[in-house]
């Protein structure tokens, strides 16, 4: 059976099975329709209320945030409330310059109130009008620290390093009137000191303002935070959810007595604030009720003029995939080596209409797929012919070092003759240190191995500095066996002697100390010369940092490429268990850590 028959069978009885099915569970289908678009109302409420909120709360730390970061305000503020003088002259008109830097403030102005608190009764406030300015509540006195000290969200502020979000309060400052305010608070500090409380704080009834959000009168809005405070209702009675009410999602709540309630419950993560959105469970029913005689309508005017549809899409889809078929079948094996501008013209062909978008997609694909691998192949052959290449050039630099080592053969012959022990002692260390480096066959060695080359290094080193030379190679024996890169410690113990003494005339003293601690391997290069400067330190550290998570990016330039080039290496032998660290300490220090195993 052709592809196109069976599509029209197949999309035919699709739709005549779900036109029955939609017949027969129609109520339960609307039903989900109709709290579906209910849910998606009250979400997009919910969103924009949400929104709302934390510009709101984002609003209120950035005034915090400018009033803190205001070094004017800030240094008025402290001068206040250090000044312990009788008289207090300076912590009045430090007060006063600090009130000037309130009022100036353009973000303080969109709010109710905002005022700095101390423990000891000591207050700023903006004055909200006349009534408020004549309040006779007296900074620093009795009454005021009492009623600051009654506050609840002074001891949280001071454990948080951040700010501190206000249920709904009573304002202390309100001229004796009641106003509920919320808000947000925060303990500020000056050169590192507590100084005191800062509060930013609305009235309730600005809270009101969420409302415009909710699109039908019959919506009622609720906002409470986690300990169950009332931020907000939009009606005199509200209502009361259970505590284990599903959220992000609708859910039908019966209130007894025949009542219902669909509600969206959600909370705001980063305020601590939990929204509740309802509406009367009636209005949805009446609501799928029409939604279901609709819907019976709608199905007797699709399925008509969907057969037909059907059948010009299915002959529409075949008609492509049947000539990008044959296209397929047409593209020789040997395309993909072949880079002639025949064959690039014949693999970059189009057969299909673009409007069949997923047809025409999936030969461009292809087109591109057949691209890459003939550029794969190529890069292949290329590959392999490197590879030829390397392999020879492995083999020269296998002969090149026996140069090398008959002019050392030479060198220690004439100084044998002249009885010169001493060059002939620096010959054979120099020849074992060039044995052991250009040896290929292995890309590991033995601790051992290492702490043996470290030595005829460290031997050579001295015949050049002589008593300008101390060194100290600390490693226990049971560290002999284990296992490490080849190269390991002599690149940094090279890199202390030319990075860490600058070429100049001193004793240089350099140890290497080895040790098991906790199952970890511990290895320490330590030098007395001038340490890494501070710029060269965190460069060092950032490239070490950057290996260790995988962001290898190293350049071949600044210096300490064997201390980099190492930590790479190590990083890539313990599979990203090995750290390095490095800091100063009477001179360079690094310290490297990684499993024994």
């Amino acid at each position: 059976m052709k592809l196109s028959v069976k599509m029209v069978l197949i999309f035919s009885a699709m739709m005549l099975v779900g036109l029955l099915i939609l017949s027969s569970y129609a109520a339960s289908v609307s039903v989900m329709g109709a709290t579906a678009f209910t849910e998606a109302r009250f979400r997009n409420m919910s969103t924009s209320i949400e929104r709302a909120v934390q510009q709101d709360v984002s609003m209120m730390e950035m005034t915090l945030r400018e009033l803190s970061e205001n070094t004017t305000f800030m240094a008025a503020l402290n001068q206040m409330v250090r000044d312990d003088s009788e008289e207090r002259k300076m912590g009045i008109a430090a007060g006063k310059s600090a009130i000037n830097q309130l009022q100036h403030s353009p973000l303080v102005d969109t709010f109710y109130r905002v005022t700095f608190y101390t423990r000891d009764g000591m207050f700023l406030t903006t004055y909200v009008d006349a009534v408020d300015r004549d309040y006779k509540l007296i900074p620093g006195s009795e009454e005021a620290k009492a009623a600051i000290d009654a506050l609840p969200w002074l001891d949280e502020a001071d454990e948080s390093a951040d700010f501190v979000l206000l249920p709904l309060h009573k304002d202390i400052l309100s001229a004796g009137r009641p106003v509920s305010v919320y808000g947000i608070g925060q303990q500020i500090r000056y050169l590192g000191k507590p100084l005191g409380y800062l509060e930013v704080a609305r009235r309730n009834e600005d809270t009101a303002q969420v409302m415009k959000y909710i699109d039908d009168e019959n919506v009622c809005l609720e906002m409470y935070f986690d300990d169950g405070d009332l931020l907000f209702q939009s009606q005199e009675t509200a209502w009361i959810w259970p505590q284990d009410l599903a959220r992000d999602c609708m859910t039908t709540v019966q209130l007894g007595d025949g009542l219902s309630r669909m509600v969206y419950h959600t909370r705001i993560n980063s305020l601590g604030l939990h929204l509740y959105i309802s509406q009367d469970g009636a209005i949805s029913t009446e609501s799928n009720a029409l939604l279901r005689s609709a819907m019976f309508r709608r199905a007797a005017y699709i399925m008509l003029p969907t057969l037909g549809l059907i059948l010009l899409v299915s002959l529409g889809l075949t008609h492509s995939i049947n000539r990008l078929t044959r296209k397929v079948r047409q593209v020789r094996a040997d395309s993909v080596i072949r880079r002639d501008e025949e064959t690039t013209r014949s693999l970059l062909s189009t057969v299909t209409s673009p409007g069949d978008r997923e047809t025409y997609e999936l030969e461009q694909g292809f087109n591109q797929l057949m691209l890459r691998l003939r550029e794969s192949t190529a890069n292949e052959l290329s590959l392999r012919e490197g590879t030829l290449q390397a392999q020879l050039s492995a083999l020269q630099t296998q002969i090149n070092p026996h140069f090398i080592y008959n002019t050392l053969n030479i060198i220690s012959a004439k100084s044998m003759e002249s009885g010169n022990l001493e060059v002939i002692e620096i010959c054979d260390q120099f020849a074992q240190m060039l044995r052991y480096s250009t040896d290929t066959r292995s890309k590991t060695a033995t601790m051992a191995e290492e702490i043996e080359n470290v030595r005829n290094y460290l031997m050579l080193s001295k015949a050049r500095y002589e008593d300008n030379l101390e060194y100290v190679i600390d490693v226990p024996e049971n560290l002999n066996s284990i296992t490490v890169p080849k190269l390991t410690l002599q690149p940094l113990v090279e890199n202390a002697m030319i990075h860490g003494f600058d070429g100049k005339n001193v004793l240089r003293k350099l140890s290497v100390t080895g040790q098991i601690r906790e199952k970890q391997l511990i290895l320490e290069i330590r030098d007395n010369g001038n340490g890494f400067s501070d710029e060269m330190l965190q460069s060092l550290r950032a490239r070490i940092r950057d290996i260790e998570e995988g962001k290898v990016a190293i350049e071949e330039s600044g210096g300490h490429i064997g201390l980099v080039n190492t930590c790479l290496r190590l990083h890539y032998y313990s599979q990203g268990k090995m750290h390095m660290d490095i800091r100063n300490d009477g001179g360079a220090v690094i310290t490297m850590t990684m499993p024994c195993a």
